[in-house]
């Protein structure tokens, strides 16, 4: 068997030296003053990229023309204040999907208010199938998740296939790391789709990028070039395109901008329902396109607007979804499920909700999983529909414009719960529109006949994944695996994670497996013949596996892209050497992995044959393995705990006991409370009251905030469980009850981060509207607030961070105090973790007030969540930097001690 050798790496800093930013010339004439010349030029060399992401977003030609308009009118506007090195191509790519989005939403949200909401039929054509029209919904999107950098790069390289020098002239940088930007852009959107069930390759998107994603043209080009011209710098976009007469009339303006994801009917007095025309939001343009209805301002006057909404994008239904799981009143949450038209019973949606299924978001960190486009828990609403009516629910979901991705789901659904008979499915499929969508159904009819037929169509299309998820059906049942293995041993290798993940899942025996595994064991690709199958045997406990060659193929196979299996071989070398596991993790000190390792110890030994297996090891190693050990006993939870108290093997009771509160089920965690209270008074009960203080809030934040408040307990875990237990309670109640729940908190400082937690949980992604609460309900300055909230990790998870980075050098920061350094770190720190180079929150840094910048710049060295890269990084930009001698020499001397930590490495 060929084995992959363990190797040590040395690491080498050889990034060239980063160049000077040039100066975007065009951008610059713009910010000396607008001629026709530079309005021109940047309208012909950018026209096609604003309009094509204009497009995806809206589906429209007229709304989209509108939309590209206006980032173009808001480029003037901005124009004085970017600074000259602005990638311009990118910042306007940004722009134009963001006033796309805007657009969008804004209408959605209008909507959502109104009763009268009725679905139309989707303006999506149809299309046939192609890798293309696969990932076009969701490019944008994808593209939006990049770090600013590498987003540039993808839009030069890709959309506007500039060649690799003349996009690293442009950003200041050499040529290697643009190759190399590009290489994980590419990769990052792979993923991206991936998780979209959308199969592509990165060499396959760098084909398909510029050959689609800049493909349209600006109709009204020498019109918007006169009113870039024309605009002065204080007028608003919407006076200047009507002053220019941009667009054809003022009323299609006017609903443009407010309504621009909406169509609209016009009826007049006299007029019946056959005789209504369609109209979109830019009438005027569909009336040139040939229209029989032009409008003019006095007819709209006399009429009617009668609004029906529209999902005009895969977005805009995201958005919808959004809405319904953000919402906490079950009677509202089930109204907007009708209106969408979801046919789901009111019987079936209160079961889900008595069942703890619910869609509904109640957890605070579900908030931000929604904002952020993880709206995947809508799914229960649909799969709950299918138990009543499977056929309406899959023409639902067939019907949306994610269709194609949403029907495969459904259909797997609804496949494994066997709802639907072979002419059912053949029926419905024959009424599909799409053809794209009639060959993908046609795959779960041919499950149905034969679930082994379906193996020799791996590898021929795009459609890889849903193969493999339909072969898995029911666990593999009559599946050839022998066939299976061999045929996707041929493949990628991401397509046999997807598989290998599913065979695990699915509790199947090795028995079952073997010819799977001989499959795979004849692939030429070295990470599915070895690492697949070693990895494989591995996680069903097989004696014979070398177990720390196997992690070590558990790490090479994660940077293939095949998924981490490194849980999985831990619990396997339970199952085969549970001694030499426990060994392994307690000497590395990695208690993480000792817990997994112990969570697959069947049967359990007892406390005395335990330590003899850890002897050797350290003491709090041993400590968490009895803690873990005890916690699996069927006594109950005060008897488990007390047992801890009074171990006499368990060297630090206190510590074991930690251990099991911090890892207890959320429902046991009121009565751990009632036993706390009942232990002497004192700095152990401290102790365990923070270990327990984060699992309580979560299911009694009333009970955390109470424990913690009367335990005296302070410190950065007192800051986490104070800051989780006020999350979680304004999660669960409304705004009222959330700014009551905080006023017994008496401390000023703990007052004002639990008054900006409440802000970020309430306000996601609206500052203004989060200032104006926090201005209401502070106690001191309400700036502290702000600050605590903008530099929060989820409040930046949702593609804001750069304009937080903006609105924190807003606040008054030389009143905060010392709390800005901290709080600033903790930002930069977040920021690098959104793959940012640190160059960029260290140059934010230097805006800082002076004091601050150097206090966190320092406390920012200092963090042990920087990785070796990022110090490096961080120590060739202490080289250059405007920053004093006295500082430089600091920052260095700490950076030089972090790298040489053998922990860093």
């Amino acid at each position: 068997m060929q084995v992959f050798a363990a190797t040590g790496h040395l690491w080498v800093n050889t990034m060239n030296a980063m160049p000077t930013h040039p100066i975007d010339e065009e951008l610059a004439m713009l910010g000396a003053g607008k001629t026709a010349a530079a309005c021109e030029k940047i309208v012909a060399q950018h026209g096609s990229l604003v309009k094509s992401a204009c497009l995806r977003v809206l589906r429209d030609e007229g709304l989209a023309e509108d939309a590209a308009q206006e980032t173009f009118m808001l480029l003037i506007k901005k124009a004085s204040s970017l600074p000259p090195s602005t990638p311009l191509a990118g910042w306007l790519y940004h722009a134009a999907c963001r006033t796309a989005l805007n657009h969008q939403r804004a209408a959605i949200r209008r909507r959502a208010r109104e009763n009268s909401i009725e679905l139309m039929n989707q303006m999506i054509p149809d299309a046939q199938p192609n890798p293309w029209t696969e990932i076009e919904p969701h490019l944008d999107e994808a593209m939006l998740t990049l770090p600013p950098r590498q987003r540039d790069l993808v839009v030069q390289c890709y959309f506007q296939n500039r060649t690799q020098r003349s996009a690293a002239a442009a950003l200041g940088c050499s040529e290697s790391v643009v190759s190399r930007e590009l290489g994980a852009a590419l990769e990052a959107l792979r993923q991206f789709f991936t998780r979209r069930h959308v199969a592509v390759s990165a060499v396959a998107l760098a084909a398909l990028l510029p050959a689609h994603a800049a493909s349209a043209s600006m109709a009204g080009g020498t019109a918007l070039v006169t009113a870039m011209v024309a605009a002065p710098a204080s007028t608003s976009l919407v006076a200047a395109l009507l002053t220019s007469k941009v667009l054809l009339t003022t009323a299609v303006m006017t609903c443009t901008l407010t309504v621009a994801a909406v169509g609209y009917h016009l009826t007049t007095s006299g007029s019946h329902g056959s005789d209504r025309r369609n109209s979109s939001a830019a009438g005027a343009v569909a009336a040139d396109r040939g229209s029989p209805n032009k409008m003019s301002v006095g007819v709209a006057k006399k009429g009617t607007w009668e609004a029906r909404f529209e999902f005009t994008s895969a977005m805009a239904l995201e958005e919808r979804k959004k809405q319904v799981l953000l919402e906490s009143d079950p009677d509202a949450r089930y109204a907007l499920l009708q209106q969408m038209g979801v046919g789901l019973s009111r019987a079936g949606f209160d079961k889900l909700i008595a069942q703890g299924m619910d869609a509904s978001v109640a957890p605070w960190r579900d908030t931000f999983a929604v904002l952020e486009n993880r709206t995947d828990m809508f799914d229960n609403y649909l799969m709950a529909w299918s138990n009543e009516n499977p056929l309406a629910a899959l023409n639902w979901v067939a019907s949306q414009p994610d269709g194609g991705l949403g029907m495969r789901k459904q259909l797997l659904y609804a496949l494994e719960a066997g709802q639907f008979q072979p002419d059912t499915l053949r029926e419905w499929i024959s009424n599909l529109k799409k053809e794209s969508m009639q060959k993908e159904a046609a795959l779960a009819l041919e499950w149905l006949d034969n679930p082994s037929s379906l193996i020799a169509r791996l590898g021929t299309g795009g459609n890889d994944g849903f193969l493999v998820d339909l072969a898995m059906l029911r666990s593999g049942e009559r599946l050839d695996w022998a066939a299976f293995g061999s045929r996707l041993g041929a493949g990628k290798s991401a397509i046999v994670a997807r598989a290998m993940r599913q065979v695990l899942d699915s509790g199947l025996s090795l028995q079952t497996i073997t010819p799977f595994l001989q499959g795979l064991a004849t692939s030429a690709d070295p990470h599915i013949s070895v690492g697949a199958v070693t990895l494989m045997r591995a996680a069903y406990g097989q004696a014979d596996v070398d177990y720390r060659v196997a992690l070590g193929l558990a790490a090479d196979c994660e940077k293939a892209g095949m998924g981490n299996y490194k849980i999985s071989v831990f619990k396997g070398w339970a199952v085969a050497d549970p001694e030499a596991a426990l060994q392994y993790t307690a000497r590395l000190k990695d208690l993480a992995s000792m817990r997994h390792v112990l969570s697959a110890l069947s049967p359990l030994p007892d406390d005395t044959t335990l330590v003899a297996m850890m002897a050797g090891t350290p003491p709090v190693a041993q400590d968490i393995a009895l803690a873990a050990l005890y916690s699996r006993s069927t006594e109950g939870l005060s008897a488990r705990l007390q047992r801890i108290m009074e171990s006499t093997t368990v060297v630090d009771q206190v510590e074991a006991a930690k251990e099991v509160l911090r890892n207890l089920p959320f429902a046991d965690a009121p009565a751990a409370a009632q036993w706390l209270k009942q232990q002497p008074a004192g700095k152990s009960r401290q102790e365990m009251a923070l270990a327990l203080s984060r699992r309580l809030a979560a299911v009694d934040p009333q009970t955390a905030l109470e424990l913690i408040l009367s335990e005296g307990l302070s410190g950065r875990e007192y800051d986490e469980a104070m800051s989780h237990a006020v999350k979680q309670f304004s999660a669960q109640n409304d705004m009222e009850q959330s700014t009551r729940f905080i006023q017994q908190i008496t401390d000023p400082t703990a007052y004002a981060d639990a008054l900006g937690q409440i802000a970020m949980v309430k306000f996601a992604g609206r500052p203004q509207e989060a200032y104006a609460y926090l201005q209401k309900h502070s106690r001191g300055d309400w700036q502290l607030a702000a600050l605590q909230m903008l530099s929060e990790l989820q409040y930046n998870k949702l593609g804001n961070i750069d304009a937080n980075a903006a609105e924190i050098l807003k606040l008054d920061l030389p009143k905060m105090g010392p709390d800005v350094a901290k709080r600033a770190s903790n930002f930069c720190r977040v920021w690098i973790d959104h793959q940012v180079p640190v160059t960029t929150p260290l140059a934010w840094t230097q805006q800082l007030p002076s004091p601050m910048g150097r206090a966190t710049r320092l406390q920012l060295a200092r963090r042990n969540e920087l990785k070796p890269a990022t110090l490096e990084q961080f120590h060739t930009w202490t080289q250059t930097a405007s920053i004093s001698q006295a500082e430089r020499a600091q920052l260095q001397t700490v950076l030089q001690k972090r790298l040489a930590d053998p922990r860093v490495k």
